[in-house]
């Protein structure tokens, strides 16, 4: 097993912080008891995160995660490679066929939702931007690990518990993914949000960077019709065009 090499104060502190994000407000006394540290060191780091302005303090004396990392958080995603190209073709995308339209990234394993644009006709969903989940459960998921060099895609696979909660097998996994790199595109089957699907290509280019995945969502009993035809052909075109755009960045 390897080493942690970890500062045992910084992981106190991200605890807390975590904390925070699930409890929305906590006192110092809740988070102790949450988190089994003493009062005095929660109070410490807390104090630190307020100095900072990384944290709140209401008129109850309670806790909460501050705007700080909002501000932090819209930094990173517009320093996104691509990101002035991408938003755009969501727009154009959501615009064209009145559903959801999502681009995805891989970051430590996970997929992330790093932007949408909604159409005139988009469900609403808990999904949010920023929001993390496996990349198995979505169509643009599946289409990022298609597309990654063998070692890196062992290595996330080789990560997960299967048979997964679906009932796939790594074989199972394994033989979607071949299928979806001679499609170009991977199909959503509702493992993530019941009754919602969508048709996901990755986005990459010509030297094999991958930039994540575009992706188009929407209830299933209106996009079943179209997905494999219409929506799939659309968002390859998108894909493409990004492609080349990419390529001569």
């Amino acid at each position: 097993m390897p080493i942690k090499n970890t500062i045992r104060s910084d992981e106190r502190m991200l605890d807390i912080v975590e904390a925070l994000k699930s409890e929305t407000t906590a006192s110092v006394t809740a988070l102790a008891t949450k988190l089994g540290m003493p009062k005095s060191t929660v109070h410490a780091h807390l104090s630190t995160l307020k100095d900072r302005g990384y944290v709140v303090q209401n008129n109850n004396r309670k806790y909460r995660l501050s705007l700080r990392f909002l501000d932090i958080g819209m930094d990173i995603r517009e320093t996104q490679a691509m990101y002035d190209e991408v938003v755009p073709k969501l727009d154009e995308i959501a615009e064209e066929t009145g559903e959801k339209a999502w681009w995805i990234v891989e970051e430590n394993d996970k997929a992330v939702f790093l932007a949408n644009s909604l159409g005139n006709r988009a469900i609403r969903t808990n999904s949010r931007i920023g929001q993390q989940t496996e990349l198995y459960e979505l169509a643009g998921g599946m289409s990022i690990l298609s597309v990654l060099p063998a070692e890196r895609l062992e290595a996330i696979l080789d990560g997960y518990s299967f048979p997964l909660a679906d009932g796939r097998t790594r074989a199972d996994l394994e033989t979607e993914l071949r299928v979806i790199q001679d499609q170009g595109v991977a199909y959503g089957t509702e493992y993530f949000l019941n009754g919602v699907t969508g048709v996901g290509a990755p986005l990459t280019d010509t030297s094999g960077n991958v930039y994540g995945a575009i992706s188009i969502s929407g209830p299933v009993d209106r996009l079943d019709d179209r997905i494999e035809g219409d929506y799939a052909d659309f968002i390859r075109g998108v894909t493409g065009e990004l492609r080349v755009n990419l390529s001569h960045q």
